[in-house]
């Protein structure tokens, strides 16, 4: 019995230092700043390709140690289809990368913003479609974890 509590103590320690982002031996507070980058996606896909997931975690590396304060992800579809379907193909390409981001430590999913916005946007005023609408724009506002934190909306 006294085995089991010593683990289960143990794990609800390692549980708790979990969410704390470990910083890198040469950590550099100037580093931790607004970073606004795009993923793209194959048509009609929603799934993380390698060179997406390559592109998050450079950003996520190069923000570790850093406090994240709020993240955006707006999810895009091009005109191609339905409203609707493009509404959904739009929302699912934020959730999956608010999904991938959230599995490293420090990011929690209570800071992210997701947004779809499908088709809208997608043409000009002169009907003209525009190009590389299979993307997502990712927005990360980063702090020095030594200041405090901004205040809530």
């Amino acid at each position: 019995m006294k085995s089991k509590l010593v683990s289960m103590v143990a794990l609800l320690t390692l549980g708790a230092c979990a969410g704390t982002p470990e910083a890198p031996a040469d950590f550099d507070p100037s580093a931790c700043y607004e970073r606004s980058f795009d993923i793209y996606f194959e048509r009609y896909e929603d799934q993380l390709n390698p060179a997406a997931r390559e592109a998050i975690d450079t950003v996520q590396g190069q923000l570790r140690g850093c406090r994240i304060d709020n993240v955006r992800v707006l999810g895009l579809a091009g005109a191609a289809g339905g409203a609707r379907e493009n509404f959904d193909l739009s929302a699912r390409r934020a959730l999956y990368i608010a999904e991938y981001m959230e599995r490293e430590p420090g990011w929690s999913r209570r800071n992210f913003q997701t947004v779809a916005a499908g088709e809208a946007g997608a043409t000009t005023e002169t009907g003209e479609v525009e190009p590389m609408r299979r993307v997502a724009r990712i927005s990360v506002h980063a702090s020095d974890p030594s200041t405090p934190p901004p205040a809530a909306n």
